[in-house]
């Protein structure tokens, strides 16, 4: 075979761009560090590997929607809008983004600005069965102004930890105004306002919504009963729901994580009722 000159040093080379690129800090091992802090539930970690990850490779513009993502589930809204508006710039016919830059408005209780944003996801993708079922709720939700109101109103009680007046106002909305995308909100509250067989009701409630409009949030109802059983000092039915939650999420990502906050509640759980496995003092 003939030897090609300079065939070493131009293999030398590319083991050593081959390394460069799997340093812990290239633009693919930090969006896989994120990845794997948003499977675990660590919004705030994978919010920030996120924004380096692009800052890496502000080519891979579908991080911008991963870091809305993150942002949102924090709580940061005007930082997930920003994270959405700048892909839509970069994507303007991408549906799905419009499709959450709708939900993002609709947790925050804009349902106006949710509308609009469903309409124009709707305009480029006009089957899309999501965009078409959360189009026709936000229309028939911007026909009741004084809805909207409230809305907004029981989310600042939120904000405040008020929790007596938003249990109110969240008890309204979903049981009479029939703002069903509400009762998670509504459940946790009564949780964090003491009335825990309430609670349990509304998270049972909360299931079945969820089971039939947002499979994504199951794993979330069972993360929330497992909180609730563990708060009554029943640990047994705590572990149960959290096994569940992390089978839910195994069948999501394909995988078990036995590092996420998941799998740390379980493990809690269990060393509550085997004190055998609690760690020395």
């Amino acid at each position: 075979m003939i030897k090609l000159p300079f065939s070493d040093r131009t293999r030398r080379i590319a083991v050593q761009l081959a390394a460069v690129a799997d340093s812990a800090t290239s633009p693919r091992n930090l969006s896989q560090q994120a990845d794997a802090a948003r499977d675990k539930g660590n919004w705030e970690e994978a919010a920030a590997l996120y924004t380096k990850a692009i800052a890496a490779d502000p080519a891979r513009t579908g991080l911008l929607v991963q870091l809305g993502h993150a942002e949102k589930e924090l709580g940061n809204y005007d930082r997930a809008e920003t994270a959405y508006r700048k892909f839509v710039g970069m994507n303007p016919e991408n549906a799905d983004v419009y499709l959450q830059l709708g939900h993002l408005f609709s947790r925050a209780g804009e349902s106006q600005k949710a509308l609009e944003w469903y309409e124009k996801g709707l305009k480029l993708a006009p089957a899309d069965e999501e965009l078409i079922r959360h189009t026709n709720i936000a229309r028939s939700r911007s026909g009741k102004p004084g809805v909207q109101l409230k809305r907004l109103e029981a989310m600042k009680y939120v904000e405040e930890q008020d929790w007596s007046r938003a249990r109110q106002l969240l008890r309204e909305l979903v049981t009479e105004d029939n703002e069903r995308d509400m009762i998670a909100v509504y459940a946790n509250i009564t949780k964090e306002d003491g009335d825990f067989d309430e609670a349990k009701k509304l998270y049972g409630e909360y299931r079945a919504y969820a089971e039939a409009f947002d499979q994504n949030s199951l794993e979330d109802v069972e993360v929330q009963l497992g909180h609730l059983h563990k708060l009554t000092g029943d640990y047994k039915t705590a572990l149960s729901h959290y096994i569940l939650a992390r089978n839910v999420r195994a069948q999501r990502s394909g995988y078990i994580d036995q590092t996420g906050s998941i799998e740390n509640e379980i493990q809690a759980c269990i060393s509550e009722i085997y004190t055998c496995f609690a760690p020395p003092a």
